[in-house]
């Protein structure tokens, strides 16, 4: 019971002692609240900052998948004005309504270039024409539907010195293979099978005409000026020969048939005599293209 007592008094006189301290400090303004003392190992803060409330711990997102790679979206065209002109796929097939006319054509430009090449083809051989000593002029060309000759050769005299007549109109290879003929066949037969005789002229009855082959539907040669007709040979002494039948065996005959079989080669085709009806009174003579390069001689 007395040491409770003396418990009682001790505590009693701390208190006393304590109470005029606590009057002596100044009351703590709402703006300064007093704050716990730090604890042993505890980091020193500034009493005037708030501490900041811990962030509650943010969720783990699951990872995303891999989407697969899809081809991009062209981007959606504007309101743009219509193309000046006509794209390739909407292309015309048919002249424009606002284009100028224009004439047409004669030939194509693959027969214009076939043509450049037939030109430079007849100048060539006219040049060669004219070194073998050949008097000619060149016409101008001529057209006629299916018809027609490049530079027709208005032959005047052979390079042997004899002449032809009536005027010719004929392809420069047709006049060339003529006067092949003429200087290194025709005078050759004559000195061989005509004694004494010197040939003068021949005489001719057709090159270029616009017609058909005779008996036939076919365009003939004459029609593009590769053939010509000879129907005699006149000599100085005056005597004359017509390309038709002689006597077997006579002069007249060797001279018509050697001069006939020296044409098969510088002409593809020659006719005459004995062919058939229709080639009776002269040689028929041209320059027709033929397979494999072959003759027709008969």
């Amino acid at each position: 019971m007395r040491t409770l007592l003396t418990k009682v008094i001790v505590l009693s006189l701390l208190v006393s002692m304590q109470l005029p301290a606590l009057a002596q400090e100044p009351e703590a303004t709402g703006s300064e609240l007093p704050l716990p003392s730090p604890r042993p190992g505890d980091e020193a803060a500034d009493p005037a900052m708030p501490v900041a409330p811990p962030k509650p711990a943010e969720r783990a997102e699951p990872p995303e998948t891999a989407e697969p790679d899809e081809p991009a979206k062209p981007a959606k065209p504007k309101d743009e004005p219509p193309a000046a002109y006509v794209p390739p796929e909407k292309a015309r097939t048919v002249p424009e309504d606002t284009a100028p006319p224009t004439p047409d054509a004669g030939v194509t430009p693959t027969e214009a270039t076939e043509a450049a090449a037939a030109v430079l083809d007849a100048e060539t051989c006219e040049a060669e024409l004219r070194q073998r000593g050949a008097e000619f002029s060149i016409e101008a060309s001529i057209s006629e539907e299916q018809c027609g000759v490049l530079r027709p050769v208005l032959l005047k005299k052979f390079s042997s010195g004899a002449t032809i007549g009536p005027d010719t109109r004929m392809l420069c290879r047709a006049a060339l293979a003529l006067d092949i003929w003429v200087a290194e066949s025709v005078t050759s037969a004559v000195e061989k099978e005509l004694d004494g005789e010197k040939l003068a002229a021949i005489a001719q009855a057709s090159t270029y005409v616009c017609r058909d082959r005779a008996s036939e539907k076919q365009i003939s040669e004459h029609s593009r000026g590769s053939a010509v007709d000879i129907s005699s040979f006149e000599f100085e002494s005056g005597k004359r020969i017509e390309v038709t039948a002689q006597a077997p065996g006579s002069q007249e005959d060797k001279f018509l048939a050697a001069i006939r079989r020296a044409a098969c080669g510088p002409f593809r085709t020659v006719l005459g005599p004995g062919t058939d009806a229709d080639h009776t009174t002269h040689f028929h003579l041209d320059i027709a293209a033929r397979s494999n390069n072959s003759t027709y001689c008969r």
